[in-house]
């Protein structure tokens, strides 16, 4: 007997085995009366999507008759449950048939795709509870949009002209229009993060995620909240540190994405300072009151669409300030650009000088400038926790950005000076 059968007749017990008992298990938990079928059923209807299409090469429409047997039989199954079961859905009815089709695939490609599959749908189906929990917490606003984020994304984008349109060449829809997908992309999926997790589970996590969506919403909303707590002091500057700490991790995301040629000086700095900031974090966690309190921040959700359209003005105005300062001013023109421009937000600054310095910026005055920019938002967020917290969170965080921001821009300055 040919060992390759076999193997691929046990495997689809297996994998209906698995499937079967994950819905027989289910319908335990749930306290549900008995459902379509269990281990036993979900592992026959394996074998016979792998004998109907071995048998195919020898009965022609073998396998199209085992495949309408098998609808007729599931759709007869969930008429009759449905009939003695308020509420019934067809998720295992729909199970059994992608059962059916992971045998006949084990006659047809390698072991691993229909094994992939049967991952995936074990996944699937183990999610139900999580998933409940999830549409209670994702809103339908979030929902609108994430398929706003699908529509900029894989609609908009493709279809605007890579090139100038303009006179001046100032203006590129096509990169302006990707710059804000990659910021809104990376604010979105942070948003979602604590709107899935939470931001009650601390402060810590709070600052974490919350870092990917604005940084500045994170200090100041921990900033205010130091006056209610004062004794948490240290835990509050973790939180305004770590929501910093991504500042560089995500500058790094954003060269790259756009100019991969530009990061390669960064790498480095990027990394002593990320080291060096979460090195005096762990200090302060491990010196600092476990803190048990609640800490929620209030991060508007990043893909609205005037608010996308705002920050593709942003990014288009801030490209053409750069673009004319390196024109007519040179490097310090630029420079000039860049401190003024990292005093609001990092993003846009630091995505047009990765932009322009495909297009004819000296590779040189786009690093320094990106110093510039990540020095201006530091102290721009040193001076918002000075004003809105108090002298000893302040303290705090301006040691961390002294540490973290200080190894970035040593390391920065004599990667340059020797390369």
């Amino acid at each position: 007997m040919d060992p390759l059968f076999i193997q691929n007749s046990a495997l689809s017990l297996v994998l209906g085995f698995l499937i079967g008992l994950q819905r027989e298990m289910h319908t335990i938990y749930s306290h549900k009366n008995q459902d379509f079928g269990g281990a036993r059923t979900f592992s026959m209807i394996a074998l016979f999507g792998f004998l109907s299409s071995w048998l195919t090469p020898f009965y022609p429409y073998f396998f199209l008759i085992a495949s309408l047997l098998l609808g007729l039989l599931l759709i007869a199954a969930y008429i009759v449950n449905s009939i003695s079961v308020s509420e019934k859905g067809s998720t295992t009815e729909f199970a059994a048939l992608v059962t059916f089709i992971i045998g006949a695939m084990l006659n047809i490609v390698p072991p691993i795709f229909p094994v992939f599959i049967a991952i995936v749908v074990l996944s699937i189906l183990n999610l139900k509870e999580t998933i409940q929990v999830y549409q209670q917490t994702i809103t339908k606003q979030d929902l609108g949009a994430a398929i706003l984020f699908l529509v900029m994304t894989f609609v908009i984008l493709p279809i605007l002209p890579d090139k100038a349109i303009d006179p001046m060449g100032l203006f590129n829809l096509y990169r302006i229009w990707l710059m804000v997908v990659l910021v809104a992309g990376i604010s979105f999926f942070g948003y979602i993060t604590i709107r899935l997790l939470g931001s009650t589970h601390g402060i810590g996590v709070a600052g974490l995620f919350g870092g990917l969506v604005s940084s500045t919403a994170v200090a100041m909303s921990m900033a205010r909240r130091v006056h209610e707590n004062g004794f948490l002091t240290k835990n509050f500057a973790i939180g305004i540190s770590l929501a910093s700490s991504l500042m560089l991790i995500r500058i790094g995301i954003e060269i790259w994405v756009i100019n991969p040629d530009l990061i390669h000086p960064l790498i480095l700095p990027i990394i002593m300072g990320s080291v060096f900031g979460y090195g005096y974090i762990g200090y302060l966690y491990l010196t600092s009151k476990r803190e048990n309190i609640p800490q929620n921040i209030e991060l508007k959700n990043p893909f609205d669409l005037k608010e996308a359209l705002l920050m593709g003005l942003l990014f288009g105005a801030t490209l053409a300030l750069i673009a004319l300062a390196n024109r007519y001013l040179g490097g310090s023109g630029v420079y000039a650009v860049a401190a003024v421009s990292g005093v609001a937000d990092v993003d846009a600054i630091i995505l047009s000088l990765s932009s322009l310095a495909k297009n004819g910026l000296s590779p040189s005055i786009a690093h320094y400038a990106i110093l510039i920019a990540v020095l201006s938002n530091s102290i721009a967020k040193m001076g918002l926790v000075f004003f809105l917290g108090n002298i000893q969170l302040f303290r705090f965080v301006s040691i961390y950005y002294l540490v973290s921001i200080s190894a970035f821009t040593v390391t920065l300055l004599l990667t340059l000076r020797i390369s």
